[in-house]
């Protein structure tokens, strides 16, 4: 709305002497009202030439042109505004959300207050036990994934121990196969070189009682005739006798397992039986206390006992 049109050989910098206030030497003082300078000042004629018609006024101060509003274009504006919002006030009114009307219905009424009471007291009282179950609903069902769980691990390390049983079988067999007993004409042979040898009667020289007698003098060899036994033989005993020692301490640890094991099962057995007895006992105990206070009270003054509502 406002505009500045300041002429380009103004200087402000310096102050202007009071005779400079002419027509002549002032330009921007001695242009008549209505008048610009500058490359703008035709556009502003015509812009002036063309506002006539709508009483549009111009004023010119020190630099400054102060043009007034048109009010033919601000009356229209006004009432195109005021429109939009009475048009939004309309919307806003066919937008907003009529009231509900139900029809009323009576409340209650079917049972008393003190019944009432008296149901919400023991829906409250069976709450609690319903609490109670369902955790031990919940201990049950984990205690029995835990046992199935354990009996599948039992499973496996059943079924490797049967392996392993196998196995050592197999291996026990095919070590009797190759440490069994020598053939019974090795064996006789073996011992018939063990024994002296013997010569028969009749090769035997005529005894004399000559003292200065003796014995007809062994050759050099005759040492040799007693390591004529082969040493595979000796071996094939020793390995032999050491086979038995070894199936006697594995007997014998075969018995000291199952004995161990049994007497692990008594121990369980008896110790099983000392917490059942045990168990029972307190029970027993427990019954007879809930037994005597339902008694007392007439038969509801031990709620918190789990037998009362046949838990």
């Amino acid at each position: 709305m406002y505009g500045r049109n300041v002429a380009p050989f103004l200087e402000p910098s310096f102050s202007v002497p009071v005779s400079w206030d002419l027509p002549g030497r002032r330009p921007e003082l001695g242009l008549l009202k209505g008048q610009g300078v500058g490359p703008g000042a035709e556009h502003e004629g015509r812009q002036r030439e063309g506002s006539g018609p709508r009483n549009q006024t111009q004023e010119r101060m020190a630099g400054y042109t102060v043009i007034t509003p048109d009010e033919v274009r601000r009356d229209k504006l006004t009432r195109i505004a005021k429109k939009e919002l009475e048009d939004l006030e309309k919307w806003r009114q066919k937008q907003r959300s009529k009231p509900i009307h139900t029809k009323p219905n009576k409340l209650g009424g079917n049972q008393s207050e003190a019944e009432v009471r008296k149901k919400q007291q023991s829906q409250l009282l069976q709450f609690k036990y319903q609490q109670k179950l369902k955790r031990e609903d919940s201990l049950r069902i984990q205690k029995e994934m835990e046992e199935a769980k354990f009996k599948a691990v039992k499973a496996i390390q059943r079924e490797k121990s049967h392996k392993l049983e196998e196995k050592r079988r197999l291996q026990e067999k095919q070590r009797k196969e190759a440490f069994n007993d020598p053939p019974p004409c090795k064996f006789s042979e073996f011992l018939s070189g063990l024994e002296p040898k013997v010569l028969p009667r009749s090769s035997h020289p005529t005894s004399h009682s000559d003292p200065m007698w003796k014995l007809p003098a062994l050759p050099k060899e005759h040492s040799l005739d007693k390591n004529e036994v082969p040493k595979t033989a000796l071996k094939e005993q020793e390995n032999w006798k050491l086979y038995k020692m070894k199936d006697e301490q594995r007997k014998k640890g075969d018995l000291l397992e199952v004995k161990r094991q049994w007497q692990e099962e008594e121990r369980t057995k008896a110790r099983q039986h000392d917490q059942r007895r045990v168990n029972n006992a307190f029970l027993d105990r427990i019954q007879g206390k809930s037994q005597a206070g339902g008694l007392q009270s007439g038969g509801f003054g031990n709620m918190n006992c789990g037998r009362g509502w046949g838990v």
